[in-house]
């Protein structure tokens, strides 16, 4: 019954759902900071988005650049609207993964020393 409760007032408080990863193990998983990473980014607060989690406005951006070349390649009747994305995927897929990487070994390695990078938003 406590963990219920837990978890709708965690739910109420605007965090989302736990994580589970988290809960148990009391480390970030890759993905943890991502709720919060959107809802920023929504309201547009870009730098606040980074810093909870980086891989979310990398991903905004990526679709964002990938949606004006699709769309200047419909207005250029002479080009398909997918050249080049064979060519231009697998490095956005490297970088994602860098960065998912990079910032889940930061703030853990942060959280270790005494610094909590994911506090509950305002």
């Amino acid at each position: 019954m406590r963990l219920i409760m837990f978890l709708i007032d965690r739910i109420k408080n605007g965090q989302g759902f736990p994580c589970l990863f988290h809960l148990l193990t009391g480390f970030y998983c890759p993905g943890c900071g991502g709720t919060r990473a959107i809802r920023l980014l929504l309201k547009g607060e870009l730098i606040k988005s980074f810093c909870y989690h980086p891989f979310v406005p990398y991903l905004a951006l990526v679709l964002l650049l990938e949606a004006v070349l699709f769309l200047r390649a419909l207005i250029r009747k002479g080009k398909r609207p997918l050249a080049g994305m064979e060519e231009r995927y697998p490095r956005w897929v490297a970088i994602g993964a860098a960065i998912i990487l990079v910032n889940w070994i930061v703030k853990n390695v942060l959280l270790v020393m005494g610094m909590d990078l994911l506090l509950p938003l305002p």
